[in-house]
Parts: C-alpha cells; sequence; structure tokens
C-alpha cells in the first residue's frame, strides 16, 4: 500500500511538472518575441520562437515564425510555414477527446491551442502578400480562393462572431482583378460591401465601392457599374490607371492576461450536479461570510481576461510623388491620402473571447472543483496524501492565456489611383497635433495600365 501511494505522489508531481511546462512556455516567450520585433531584432525573435513547446502549442509557433519571417523580408519561408500552420489546424479537428477532457480535471494548457477563427484567416492575408511581394501573382490567386474557402469552412463550423471579413473580401477583390479574374472579384467586392454594411463598427472605405464599380465596368456592365457608384465619389474616366494599396498595421492585439478569484465550499453543500454546483460557486464570487465556520474550503479559480492596450490617437497620411523617368528627383505629380481603418482585430479579439467566455469560467470552475474533490477522497485515505493532492492542485491552477499576441490591434488602408509610372510612397503618421511620429517610404514603386502594387507598413 505504502508503495501505491508512494507511485501516485510521483506521478501527480510528474504531471504538475508537465502541465505547467506546456501551458506556460508559450506566456514567458511571448514578451520576449514581441520585443524583439519591436526592435527589428529578427534573429532574437526567431530564438525566443524556437523555446515554445510544440507540443501543445504547434499552430502558434507556426503563427509567430511565420510572421517573423515574413517581416524580416523571408517571404519563401514564412508561407511555408504559414502552409505547416493550415495542415495542423487541420489536423486539430481530429485531436484526442480524451485529452481536452483530461484539460478540465488538471488545466486547459493539455489540450493543443487551436485558437480563434480571425488568427486563422491572417494566415492567408500574410500569404497572399508574401505571394505579392515575391511577384507570383498566380500563387497569390491561389491564395484567394483557400482563403474563400476558408471563411466559408469558419461559417458552416459555427462561429457564431464571425460571419466573415469585409477587409479580407476586399483584398481578395483587388488580387482578382489584378489576375483578370473579374468575376472571381466581383464576388468578393459583393461580399465585402455586404460584409462592412453588417458590422457596425467599421464603415466600407471609401474606395471600396469605386473598386467595384471599375470592375463591373471592365465586365461591359454599366448599370452594375452605376449601382456600385452611385452613393460614391468615383472617377469613371480613370483610363489605365493602375492602383498602389498601402496596408497600415498599427499597435498590438489584445492580449489574455490571469486573474483569480476564490468562492467558499460550505459545510452545509451537497454536490449533486456538477454544473448546478458550479453555477452555484459561481454566483458566491465577491459575497462576504461573516461567520466563517460555515465555509469548509476557499476555492481558487484562475481564469484569462482579455487586456487590449489604449488606443493611440494618430492619422496615416500616404503620398505618391512621381519620379522623372530621366532623373531620380521627384517632379511633384502625385496624389495624396488620409489612411482609413478596415481591420479593427482589437475588436474581433473581444467577440471571439466574449462567445467564449461563459464556457471558460464553468470550465474554470469544474477543473477547480475536481481537484479539490480529488483532494478530499486522497484525505480520507491517508492525510498526507490529501494534503499532496491539494498541493498540487493548486500549483496547476492556471489559466489559459495563449493567443497570437503579435499581431497588429488595427489595419488601416490607403488606396491611391495612378497614371502608369514609377513612384516614390511616402507613409507619414502624425498625432493629434500633427507632429510626426513615423515615417515609411517606398522608392521606385513601378504602377503599371490596370495593375495594383500593394506595400505593407507595420507601427508598434
Amino acid at each position: 500500500m505504502h508503495q501505491v501511494r508512494g507511485w501516485m505522489a510521483v506521478a501527480l508531481a510528474c504531471a504538475a511538472v508537465a502541465v505547467l511546462g506546456a501551458c506556460s512556455t508559450y506566456s514567458r516567450q511571448a514578451p520576449a518575441i514581441r520585443d524583439a520585433m519591436a526592435r527589428d531584432d529578427y534573429e532574437t525573435a526567431i530564438k525566443e520562437v524556437e523555446k515554445i513547446d510544440r507540443s501543445g502549442s504547434e499552430l502558434l509557433y507556426c503563427y509567430e515564425l511565420g510572421l517573423v519571417l515574413h517581416e524580416q523580408g523571408d517571404y519563401a519561408g514564412s508561407n511555408a510555414v504559414f502552409e505547416r500552420a493550415d495542415q495542423v489546424l487541420e489536423e486539430l479537428y481530429t485531436r484526442s477527446i480524451s485529452r481536452e477532457i483530461g484539460a478540465v480535471i488538471v488545466n486547459e494548457g493539455l489540450v493543443k491551442y487551436r485558437g480563434d477563427a480571425f488568427e486563422a484567416v491572417l494566415v492567408n492575408y500574410y500569404k497572399i502578400l508574401n505571394y505579392l511581394f515575391l511577384g507570383e501573382t498566380g500563387d497569390a490567386l491561389v491564395e484567394c480562393r483557400r482563403l474563400n474557402q476558408k471563411l466559408q469552412w469558419i461559417h458552416d463550423a459555427g462561429e457564431t462572431y464571425f460571419a466573415d471579413d469585409p477587409f479580407l473580401q476586399y483584398l481578395t477583390g483587388l488580387v482578382y482583378e489584378r489576375g483578370d479574374e473579374p468575376g472571381s472579384a466581383e464576388v468578393s467586392y459583393r461580399a465585402a460591401l455586404q460584409a462592412y454594411g453588417a458590422d457596425s463598427t467599421l464603415a466600407a472605405p471609401p474606395w471600396l465601392p469605386c473598386d467595384a464599380a471599375r470592375n463591373a465596368r471592365l465586365q461591359g456592365d454599366a448599370a452594375l457599374a452605376a449601382t456600385y457608384a452611385k452613393d460614391a465619389s468615383c472617377e469613371t474616366a480613370n483610363g489605365m490607371r493602375g492602383r498602389v494599396a498601402v496596408m497600415i498595421e498599427t499597435g498590438i492585439v489584445a492580449r489574455k492576461q490571469e486573474t483569480s478569484f476564490t468562492v467558499p465550499i460550505l459545510n452545509n453543500d451537497r454536490y449533486r450536479n456538477q454544473d448546478d454546483y458550479c453555477h452555484q460557486l459561481y454566483a458566491r464570487r465577491g459575497v462576504q461570510y461573516q461567520n466563517t465556520k460555515l465555509v469548509k474550503y476557499w476555492l481558487h479559480v484562475a481564469l484569462p481576461v482579455l487586456q487590449a492596450d489604449p488606443p493611440v490617437g494618430h492619422r496615416a497620411v500616404v503620398r505618391a510623388s512621381r519620379i522623372s523617368e530621366k532623373a531620380t528627383e521627384r517632379d511633384g505629380q502625385g496624389a495624396e491620402v488620409t489612411a482609413v481603418q478596415v481591420e479593427n482585430l482589437d475588436g474581433q479579439a473581444a467577440r471571439a473571447f466574449k462567445e467564449k467566455e461563459a464556457t471558460i469560467v464553468m470550465r474554470a470552475i469544474a477543473r477547480a472543483l475536481a481537484k479539490y474533490l480529488a483532494s478530499e477522497t486522497a484525505n480520507n485515505k491517508n492525510e498526507g496524501l490529501g494534503t499532496l493532492v491539494n498541493l498540487l492542485g493548486v500549483v496547476t491552477e492556471t489559466a489559459d492565456t495563449r493567443s497570437w499576441t503579435t499581431l497588429p490591434a488595427s489595419i488601416e488602408l490607403a488606396r491611391l489611383d495612378l497614371e502608369p509610372g514609377k513612384y516614390r510612397i511616402d507613409v507619414d503618421v502624425v498625432d493629434p497635433r500633427g507632429l510626426l511620429l513615423v515615417h515609411r517610404s517606398f522608392d521606385d514603386v513601378t504602377v503599371r495600365p490596370n495593375g495594383l502594387e500593394v506595400r505593407r507598413v507595420r507601427l508598434r
């Protein structure tokens, strides 16, 4: 009997070490990864990413490494890693049910990270950019189709908060049009307009109906073009102009942090149904008990909460200056536009968290309760063993705070119509007083007739 108890103690200790290692690795590494990327120190960022425990967080490993390689300019390497991310995501739908049930008893970190829908589709966003930057329009078109398939798959999976992504529909429309697929572009533009209309937090960018109208004209549908353009200020005679789209990614997406609370288990409690009892315990949060003799045990529950950085007021202005064919100096011909927000990832993260919050809370209480009941059972057999089980239960009670934390909080877009030629593109970000915060420039941007040039700026 003594040998059995000793074996149980060793097994519990090993389980505690494994759980704490699996669930905390990413939470420890994420700040270091973000700090290195903020310094444009990509080699250090990659070293920090490599420390992530892949047994439970392989998807996050792929997300982080793919984004670091993208920002480093290794677009082919980034796409290879993001391709693995898509494979992992698909594999997670055949994951072990017993492993997930076990997480209710021990720790959510035992569940392989699956993430949220908005994270999954941003993989395709970066892959499309990678292919465009590599000059591989055909592969970018394939990725647009894969994105549309994934959006449908997510919708069919029942993600109620995530009906569609209007910005990514708009982006695929631009890419389809660049790839001479006006029919597919029409579908994406129409979906983008509908999705922006259904999103009360974002308005459709002013260029979207004009691009839809332009694409309709390319298909020879003047009536449809007029319908798209009727409420927008669109140039109808833009000839063979090309377009430059500048994506400006700002801030850091809202991240999960750990919080906790304690609730009393009372001497006269009767445990009959787990769900009902967990709801009873949750209702006791913050209740003051003057008679402490009523309290048998204080149950510690760890939960994730979403923390967003305060918004920083700014305005991003994008200027295009024509470069003379005979000289490197700018000749002053070009355009200027102010970027508009097209994607609110903080909002996406908040909606995703809210949809799952009730389930997370009940699972956390059930997990803490299961550990308490296990310690009570062990204590009835042996007081020392009960104390050990209780201690290990407290030590392993940590919240699952994993999420793709290097994503931007917001994406803004500036879109310019330009005559064919070479341009310098300047991006100035100013504060509410007009003081310059950040300047980025792209030299020798070649605009082709009916073409599309895409650039990306990351501001933290």
